[in-house]
């Protein structure tokens, strides 16, 4: 027996989603910028701590120099270093879903010099609209979860 249906739906395949195997903690990743791990934290050491740990060079980016104190200036810092588009920041890729520290899972954004724009889902609430909020990542701790 045949069956008349309202709509023809086409049916559509998901879309692939990209698993990337990731990189095991204490090995620091080919990134471009510079990568170093100190106290089982993983981070992209500023051109005065890079002086004094050992790190891995960035492929593009040489350490993030420190920022000036003048609003002016550290404005002009950031537009000019610190938030340069980077392909990657410390291994992490646009696309990539990550663990923060508190637990909840995230998506990358964007990566700049700076470090990684990650998204995550806000919990319901009646006195927001926003179901998603957006923040810097810049590290990694011993467990695999990020931060600022």
């Amino acid at each position: 027996m045949q069956t008349i249906a309202l709509f023809d739906v086409a049916t559509v395949a998901p879309a692939a989603v990209r698993t990337r195997k990731p990189l095991p903690l204490g090995e620091l990743p080919a990134s471009s910028v510079p990568a170093a791990y100190d106290r089982e934290h993983l981070y992209s050491p500023k051109a005065v701590t890079a002086a004094v740990v050992d790190h891995r060079p960035g492929d593009r980016f040489a350490p993030l120099p420190k920022s000036p104190y003048a609003p002016k200036a550290w404005g002009t810092w950031w537009k000019t270093e610190a938030s340069v588009p980077t392909p990657d920041f410390l291994g992490l890729e646009t696309g990539d879903v990550i663990t923060l520290s508190d637990g909840d899972t995230a998506t990358v954004v964007s990566t700049c010099r700076f470090g990684a724009v990650v998204r995550y889902a806000l919990p319901p609430c009646d006195w927001r609209d926003e179901a998603h909020a957006q923040m810097y990542v810049t590290a990694r701790n011993q467990f695999g979860h990020w931060y600022r």
